[in-house]
């Protein structure tokens, strides 16, 4: 919660101090403020899962929510600028996300091995057992956006972007029931999705190629392509987002992931318009 109040202040303080200067100083532009042919981002973030993706790690398996807590990651951007005050920004991300959980209380699950997934009656699958349990919860994601750059005449260059892309899904639960001691593995299989995102950051650009880039994301992973199915296979699960009450009766919704990302990053400016 600290790092999300913080970063919430920088990006404020950058943007009021950008727009002010900007308003009181009128110079010619200089090296820093000449756009550069090429921007590229290397960041690195604090995730922040909302419902229906966040929840306690046993509501995944009622199908509220995916169980997890907090997440980590990182991205590469990669910004054409299209205009000659660098303004447009077309770009291309890539990336990876990790979201995690743990419980030292309780193992989830009444029997180590599974065959069959989901079944119309659970109760006689998922009961509370003393144990400890692990949740990893994975997502690689690649997309094409577009960014709008509020260009001024300070370092501090303000930004809203959006994309749309692909992202592709899948998870680990690990269970250690006290009256074993041992370790058991359920695997989400892999699942792709598309989704979007929606950002507003800061770029501070400190020399003429160098500076940071800061800001805040909202990104829906699992926009489209939902799917639910059934699975046979030894400890393995689908992601099973699309309402399908046939399946299970849990599955009466949809499940729409959604996560906040705060991320912090390295800028390289690359060639001049």
């Amino acid at each position: 919660m600290k790092l999300i109040k913080f970063t919430i202040f920088l990006l404020v303080l950058s943007f009021i101090a950008s727009t002010g200067i900007e308003s009181q100083v009128k110079t010619k532009r200089t090296s820093l403020s000449r756009p550069p042919a090429f921007l590229v981002e290397f960041n690195f973030s604090y995730n922040q899962p909302l419902p229906q993706l966040m929840g306690d790690m046993t509501e995944q398996f009622s199908f509220k929510n995916y169980g997890v807590k907090y997440g980590v990651g990182s991205a590469a951007y990669f910004k054409l600028v299209t205009d000659k005050k660098g303004r447009i920004r077309p770009y291309f991300t890539f990336g990876y996300d990790l979201f995690l959980n743990t419980d030292n209380n309780n193992a989830y699950l009444k029997n180590n091995i599974t065959t069959e997934w989901p079944v119309k009656d659970s109760t006689g699958v998922v009961g509370a057992v003393p144990g400890k349990s692990k949740m990893y919860f994975h997502n690689f994601h690649a997309s094409l956006g577009f960014e709008y750059a509020f260009v001024n005449k300070t370092r501090w260059t303000p930004y809203a972007n959006f994309d749309f892309g692909m992202n592709i899904m899948f998870g680990t639960y690990k269970q250690t029931p006290n009256s074993s001691g041992d370790e058991v593995e359920f695997t989400y299989k892999s699942a792709t999705r598309l989704g979007l995102g929606l950002g507003f950051g800061v770029n501070g650009r400190f020399t003429k190629s160098f500076g940071i880039a800061i800001g805040i994301k909202y990104k829906l992973p699992n926009l489209l392509l939902k799917d639910s199915k059934y699975s046979n296979e030894v400890n393995k699960f689908y992601i099973n987002d699309k309402e399908d009450t046939g399946l299970n009766s849990g599955l009466n919704k949809d499940r729409n992931m959604m996560y906040l990302q705060f991320y912090l990053g390295a800028a390289f400016y690359i060639g001049k318009k």
